[in-house]
Parts: C-alpha cells; structure tokens; sequence
C-alpha cells in the first residue's frame, strides 16, 4: 500500500507539471481573444506531451512498449478531451460559470480517474 501511496504521491506531482503546461496556455490563448473551446482543446495536447513523458518514466518507471503505451495512451487522452471539453461546455453555456472555473472542474474530475486507468490500462 505504501508503494502505491507513493506512486500516487508522484503522479499528482508530475500531473501539476503537466498541469502549468496545459492551463498556462489555456488561459494565455483566452488573453490573445482564442474562442475557450479551442483554447481547451490546445491546453490539452500541450499537456498531452508532458503527462505522457512524466508518467511514463516517472511515475510509472515503464521504459519499453513505447508503442503500445502511447497508443493506449492515445485513445485514453482522446476520451478525456471529449470528456473535459463536453464538461467544460456544460458549465460555461448551463451552469453559466466562467471559463476559468469550468476547466479547473471539468479538469478535476478526469483526473480522479486517470490514475487507475493510467495503471491498469495504458502502462500495464
């Protein structure tokens, strides 16, 4: 148990590094007047990049397969985006929150998620 606390422990860490990547330019695209739906969607293939490394070598220690990790990874951060963008969608235009608050909380909830998909599915 303390393994997986740990590893835990340093998916949450890489994720906020992933984190500065993908709402940094989410909201310096919202400053130069990019409509917020695109913004999410350029957000999330930066941090795309940096969560898939992170995770990979880091938090997971996987070095082989790269292949096949990518590809699972692929389609598990497709899902996401569709899901994180469908959320993000719903608060702005329903709840009518603003665009800041509804990445932060379409965003949270994918992430509770990730972890265990992430080691059951794209790095097994």
């Amino acid at each position: 148990m303390k393994k997986l606390a740990q590893q835990f422990g340093m998916y949450l860490v890489s994720g906020g590094l992933a984190v500065v990547a993908d709402f940094g330019s989410y909201f310096l695209l919202l400053q130069l007047d990019v409509w917020y739906v695109t913004a999410n969607v350029i957000g999330n293939i930066l941090g795309f990049f940096a969560t898939f490394l992170l995770h990979k070598y880091l938090v997971f220690g996987k070095k082989d397969e790269i292949v096949n990790h990518f590809v699972r990874y692929c389609i598990l951060t497709g899902l996401n985006i569709i899901a994180q963008t469908a959320l993000l969608y719903l608060f702005v235009e329903s709840f009518h929150l603003d665009e800041g608050s509804a990445k932060f909380i379409s965003w949270a909830i994918t992430v509770l998620w990730n972890f265990f998909l992430y080691k059951y599915f794209v790095y097994v």
